[in-house]
């Protein structure tokens, strides 16, 4: 555990961290979803209601509309492990997560400008704006540091160089710039 608190790559342990909370942020509310959806409903209530916007005027028990939300916030889980596990691997994944989530957002955005102004979607907006500036600083940020770096300096590696030390292959040179022993 030393190891990854002092690594010289700290800009890919700092997107470590966030992409853990990220991705736990997502696969177990999908699993509220599916299993508890009365849960995350009453949820936005409670957050409308304490940003003063008392009763909530709409219906919330589609099935249609579970499942939908179901699967992209485990997509978006899914997404989020992936690139954690290989950022320079799974880079590409960043912008359909990054799409996803904005989407999400700007539904929220519109559902409050447009049809209900209820503070919880204004809330929910915020948040999952704020989330999607997390999702590309860090992983922008950790991914520059190991192209400089070399990933073999990072813990965890990335699962990709730990599956090619475990098959015996050969490290990659070191990067420009590093000196080597």
């Amino acid at each position: 555990m030393t190891s990854f608190w002092n690594q010289p790559t700290k800009r890919y342990r700092n997107f470590q961290i966030v992409y853990t909370v990220l991705t736990l942020n997502f696969i177990i509310p999908s699993f509220m979803y599916a299993f508890a959806p009365m849960t995350a409903v009453r949820q936005f209530f409670e957050i409308g209601q304490i940003l003063g916007g008392g009763y909530y005027p709409i219906h919330e028990e589609s099935y249609v509309w579970r499942c939908l939300a179901v699967g992209n916030v485990f997509t978006l889980g899914i997404m989020c492990f992936l690139l954690q596990a290989d950022i320079q691997k799974h880079f590409p994944i960043l912008w359909p997560l990054v799409v996803m989530k904005s989407s999400a957002a700007l539904g929220y955005l519109r559902i409050y400008t447009s049809r209900y102004d209820y503070p919880a979607f204004l809330a929910v907006f915020l948040f999952d704006s704020l989330t999607v500036g997390f999702m590309i600083y860090f992983a922008v940020r950790a991914r520059r540091e190991l192209e400089r770096a070399g990933a073999w300096a990072s813990v965890p590696r990335p699962h990709s160089l730990s599956a090619r030390r475990a098959t015996g292959a050969a490290a990659p040179p070191p990067a420009v710039g590093r000196p080597t022993t």
